[in-house]
C-alpha cells in the first residue's frame, strides 16, 4: 500500500505490563520500569505480517533473547552446512548457542596475574555443577582462557565438571600468598576482601577491603587463619569435603575431567588432594611447587603434588593422569591409602625428592594400601632418591619408564646413592624400565632393588635393565666397555640374564668372559653354546660355579656338563680374587668362533 503520512506521532508510556498490545499502527510505547521501547505493527489490512508490537532496540534490550534464529553455516569450507533437511535448517537462539560453553570470565574471574579470583572460580564451580548437579543437561564445560588466575584458597572440584584451558603453560592457576606489606606495624598497600597474606610465620585473611594504614591485628579487616593444605581437592556435589562427603544427599566426588592447565604454588604445601573420588581424568595437567634441588635433599617438608584419601564408604578408583608433569615438591605422589586402578602415563617427574611412593613401612591390621597402580611410559629426572618405591603393597606395575638422574642425590648418574626402583613386597612387576645408570654401580646401588626387608618372600617380577653384581667383558680386547649389558629377567629370587654373544679368540692366553661378586652371588649356572669357525664344531651345555667359603675348608667349585659333536678346542676355567671377592669365568681356545650364553642365579 502507499506510504501514509502521519501528522502527529502518538506515544504512550507506563509500566511494561500496562502498555497496550497492540499499540496503534506506528504508535510508540515506552515501558518506564524495564526501559524498553515498542512500536505498533498496525493491522493486517495495513500490510503488517502480524498484529502486535515490535521492540525497538535500546541499550536495555535483551539482544540475545531477540536473536532467536541462529543457524550454524560453516561457510569457511566454501559451502553452507546443511544442519537440517531441505529448506528447514536447525535454528536456536543466540543465547542458547552461547550458553553451550561457559567461560570463567563470565563469573568475573580475570587471568591478569594480579586479582585474587578464588571466590569467582569456586562460585562458578558451584553454579555450574552443584545447584542442580544431578541433571546432566545443566552441566557445561568451563573454559579458562590463557592467563594467570591468582587464588589464595583451595578450589573444591565437584563431580561431573569439565575444566579446560589453553595448555599447561598458557592457562595457569597460581596459588599465591603475599607477604604483608607494612611499615611500623600498619599496612602500606590496600588489599581486596578475601586475600591471604603471610606475616612472619602467621597467616591472615582479609574479611573486607583493607585500605592503607590498617594494622594486621585489626579484626574488622583481618582474621588469623592457617595456610590451606592444597591448591585444589575433590569435593562432592555440594562442594563438601572430609567427613561431610556424601551427606545432605550429595553425590560422591569424581566423574570429572581437567585438561590443559597448570597448577602452581609459592607455598610449601600439597598440590591436589584426591579424596573419595572415582572415574577422574587429568590430561596435560601440570602441578608445580616452589622447591628446588637445593632444598629437596630431605623429605622433611613432606609435600606431594598428588595426595590421596579413601573413606570407609568411598574408595578412590579408576583415576588417570596422562601427559602431566610433577615438580618442585617432595613427592610426585605418595600414598598408603587403599586406592584402586590408578594410572600415571606419559608424565614427567622432575625435581623431586622421590617420584612415586606407594605403601608404608608400618603395616596395620587389615592393611591393603594402593593396588592396581600403573606407572607406565613416564620420564624421571632430577630425583634426589628413588624414582619409585613400593613397600608392603601388591598388584602394582612399573613399565617402560625412563630414569635419568635418579637416586644420585642430584650429583649425576656416575654418583649413585640409592636404588632407582625399590620394590619390597610380593605380587608387583617392573617390565621394560630403562636406566641411565650402568652396571658399574650395581653392586652397591642396583637399578631395581627387589628387597626382602618387609616381604619375607620376594616374588616380584623385574624384566629389563637390572643385571647386578655381574660384569661382562664382551670383546674387551677391542676396547668395549664392560658395563653396557643390563637386561635381566627376575622372577622373585630367580634371576636370568639375557643371552649374550661373544667372540672366542685364539690368543694363547686365558681370556675372561665375565666376573661376578661372590659377596652378593653365591652360585651361578651358565647355559652356553659354542660354534667354531674352522671345523664347524658345536658344543652346548651348562657350566656351574659355586663360590668358596669364608674359611679354608671350602674351595671354589665348578663343573661342566657340556656335550659336543666335535672337539671345539675350548677349555673353561674359573678363578677367585680373594681381595675383591670377584669370581671370573674364563676360557682358552685353539679355534676361533662364537659363544652364546646366559647366566642364571638365585638371589
Amino acid at each position: 500500500m502507499a506510504i501514509v503520512q502521519i501528522s502527529r506521532i502518538t506515544q504512550r508510556k507506563g509500566l511494561f505490563n500496562d502498555l497496550p498490545d497492540p499499540l496503534a499502527g506506528a504508535e510508540l510505547g515506552w515501558a518506564t520500569d524495564t526501559r524498553q521501547l515498542f512500536i505498533g505493527n498496525g493491522t493486517l489490512a495495513d500490510g503488517a505480517p502480524v498484529v502486535g508490537n515490535t521492540e525497538i532496540l535500546t541499550e536495555f534490550s535483551d539482544v540475545l533473547a531477540a536473536a532467536t534464529a541462529y543457524t550454524y553455516q560453516g561457510e569457511s569450507g566454501g559451502y553452507t552446512v546443511q544442519t537440517g533437511t531441505g529448506n528447514t535448517p536447525v535454528s536456536q537462539s543466540l543465547q542458547s548457542r552461547l550458553d553451550s560453553i561457559a567461560i570463567i570470565t563470565d563469573f568475573g574471574a580475570t587471568g591478569d596475574g594480579v586479582t585474587d579470583v578464588t571466590t569467582n572460580i569456586n562460585n562458578a564451580l558451584y553454579q555450574l555443577y552443584c545447584r542442580n548437579g544431578s541433571i546432566p543437561q545443566t552441566r557445561r564445560g568451563l573454559y579458562f582462557p590463557a592467563g594467570t588466575y591468582i587464588i589464595s584458597n583451595t578450589l573444591n572440584i565437584p563431580p561431573y565438571c569439565n575444566l579446560y584451558g589453553d595448555g599447561p603453560e598458557s592457562t595457569i592457576i597460581y596459588f599465591y600468598v603475599q607477604t604483608w606489606a607494612n611499615s611500623v606495624g600498619v599496612g602500606t598497600v590496600a588489599y581486596a576482601s578475601g586475600v591471604l597474606v603471610k606475616d612472619g610465620g602467621n597467616y591472615y585473611r582479609s574479611v573486607a577491603s583493607v585500605p592503607v594504614g590498617i594494622a594486621i591485628t585489626n579484626t574488622a579487616y583481618w582474621t588469623a587463619t592457617t595456610l590451606p593444605a592444597y591448591i585444589f581437592r575433590t569435593a562432592d556435589s555440594l562442594q563438601q569435603t572430609g567427613d561431610n562427603i556424601g551427606t545432605n544427599g550429595a553425590l560422591q566426588p569424581g566423574k570429572f575431567e581437567i585438561s590443559s592447565m597448570k597448577f602452581i604454588t609459592n607455598m610449601i604445601h600439597d598440590g591436589c588432594y584426591i579424596e573419595a573420588a572415582q572415574d577422574c581424568s587429568f590430561e596435560s595437567v601440570n602441578i608445580a611447587g616452589p622447591e628446588t634441588t637445593s632444598t629437596l635433599n630431605t623429605a622433611a617438608n613432606d609435600t606431594a603434588c598428588v595426595r590421596w584419601n579413601t573413606t570407609p564408604v568411598y574408595v578412590c578408583s579408576n583415576i588417570e593422569w596422562n601427559h602431566a608433569s610433577f615438580s618442585g615438591m617432595v613427592y610426585g605422589t605418595n600414598t598408603d591409602e587403599q586406592i584402586e586402578g590408578v594410572t600415571f602415563s606419559n608424565c614427567a617427574f622432575d625435581t623431586l625428592y622421590q617420584g612415586v611412593y606407594l605403601g608404608n613401612t608400618t603395616v596395620s591390621a587389615g592393611y591393603v594400601g594402593p593396588t592396581g597402580f600403573r606407572i607406565v611410559q613416564n620420564n624421571f629426572d632430577n630425583i634426589y632418591a628413588q624414582g619409585i618405591v613400593i613397600i608392603n603393597v601388591g598388584l602394582n606395575c612399573s613399565a617402560y619408564n625412563v630414569f635419568y638422574d635418579v637416586g644420585n642425590h642430584f650429583n649425576g648418574a656416575n654418583s649413585p646413592a640409592t636404588s632407582i626402583i625399590d620394590i619390597d613386597a610380593i605380587n608387583n612387576v617392573s617390565v621394560g624400565d630403562m636406566f641411565e645408570r650402568t652396571t658399574q654401580f650395581s653392586s652397591t646401588y642396583p637399578r631395581i632393588n627387589l628387597g626382602t626387608t618387609y616381604s619375607p618372600v620376594n616374588n616380584t617380577i623385574a624384566l629389563g635393565m637390572n643385571v647386578s653384581n655381574i660384569t661382562f667383558y664382551q670383546n674387551n680386547s677391542a676396547g668395549a666397555t664392560p658395563y653396557n649389558y643390563a637386561n635381566q629377567l627376575a622372577l622373585g629370587t630367580y634371576q636370568r640374564v639375557a643371552g649374550i654373544q661373544d667372540n672366542l679368540t685364539v690368543s694363547g692366553s686365558v681370556q675372561t668372559l665375565f666376573t661376578f661378586d661372590a659377596d652378593f652371588i653365591a652360585a651361578v649356572k651358565i647355559d652356553y653354546t659354542i660354534k667354531t669357525d674352522s671345523n664347524n664344531a658345536v658344543r652346548t651345555g651348562t657350566y656351574t660355579i659355586v663360590r668358596s667359603t669364608s674359611d679354608s675348608t671350602g674351595a671354589l667349585a665348578s663343573s661342566d656338563s657340556g656335550i659336543q659333536n666335535s672337539d671345539t678346542g675350548v677349555i673353561f676355567s674359573v678363578s677367585e680374587n680373594g681381595s675383591t671377592s670377584e669370581i671370573s669365568w674364563k676360557y682358552t681356545t685353539t679355534n676361533s668362533g662364537t659363544i652364546n650364553y646366559s647366566i642364571t642365579k638365585l638371589a
